[in-house]
């Protein structure tokens, strides 16, 4: 099993912890990732602003992918949803496609051909890697731990082209939380939006968003807050922070990438999953697997 691996712009900047798990998780797993030296930015950022320009960005990703005949897998929520909507428009619309090629060969020498897979992590663990294989190589049951998740808006809306778990209510993270041993608590706001995309518009809003699950986990007591989008860690752990240091509040909820805790429970050592770079530490269970 083998992908091109998307790490986008985030992910390399501000969460090495990210990267590092999923490589160590994914080694463990028998999943080969290579790296592209050509992949830029997936569009995201301009498909409100020019559709021809994000189109153009991230059928260059794609068409790289499929040089090497491989699918792509990446860990950000916003690069998958960007990368998957293109391949919708290119499959559907065969005059964007010529236009597209026709740019690509132009100025790159390079033709999109067979569109390639588009593929987050989850959707690499869920659906190829499967459930049971996992629960098999499971060496370190996580059975006294209590995890909120929060799965993220892009990953599973607009189901139209998404089309990977249930888009108002996904519980497909809790699935594979729960096969680790740990708990996934059920709670309201788990299906809230983590406010990441209001700031610099709206920092009210993203800051009372984020204070709202902070103080419902913090009331129900939690080991720590699973995610799998960028943005999403970003917001809760770096909100966290930022409320602490501006309002005296603290909430000391560690925020933690799935592919962290099920590299622990795989055996894998904390220092391999990259919890050293954890700003919010989630002391029990590093007091467990030190």
């Amino acid at each position: 099993m083998k992908y091109a691996l998307f790490l986008g712009c985030v992910i390399p900047a501000k969460l090495l912890n990210y990267e590092i798990s999923t490589r160590n998780v994914f080694k463990e797993l028998g999943v080969e990732l290579e790296y592209m030296n050509d992949f830029i930015c997936c569009g995201f950022p301009f498909e409100s602003i020019s559709e021809e320009t994000w189109l153009r960005m991230a059928a260059y990703n794609l068409a790289i992918a499929s040089r090497y005949n491989l699918d792509i897998v990446s860990m950000c929520n916003g690069c998958v949803n960007s990368l998957i909507h293109a391949k919708k428009v290119l499959e559907e619309d065969s005059k964007k496609k010529e236009e597209i090629n026709n740019f690509l060969k132009e100025n790159f020498n390079i033709e999109l051909s067979n569109i390639p897979n588009v593929k987050h992590v989850i959707h690499v663990l869920y659906n190829d890697i499967g459930k049971e294989k996992i629960r098999e190589k499971v060496k370190n049951e996580l059975k006294d731990f209590r995890f909120a998740v929060h799965v993220g808006c892009h990953i599973v809306r607009p189901s139209t082209y998404m089309n990977f778990d249930n888009p108002i209510e996904p519980e497909k993270l809790d699935e594979l939380v729960e096969i680790l041993g740990a708990e996934s608590v059920r709670y309201t706001t788990k299906y809230l939006c983590c406010g990441n995309y209001a700031r610099g518009i709206n920092d009210k809003v993203s800051i009372e968003l984020l204070k709202r699950k902070m103080e419902e986990l913090k009331n129900i007591g939690v080991d720590g807050l699973i995610t799998i989008c960028p943005a999403c860690y970003l917001q809760y752990e770096m909100g966290q922070l930022e409320i602490r240091m501006k309002e005296k509040i603290s909430y000391d909820i560690p925020v933690i990438h799935y592919t962290q805790i099920l590299g622990l429970a795989l055996g894998i050592s904390p220092k391999e999953l990259g919890f050293d770079l954890n700003k919010i530490k989630p002391k029990k269970i590093l007091e467990k697997f030190k």
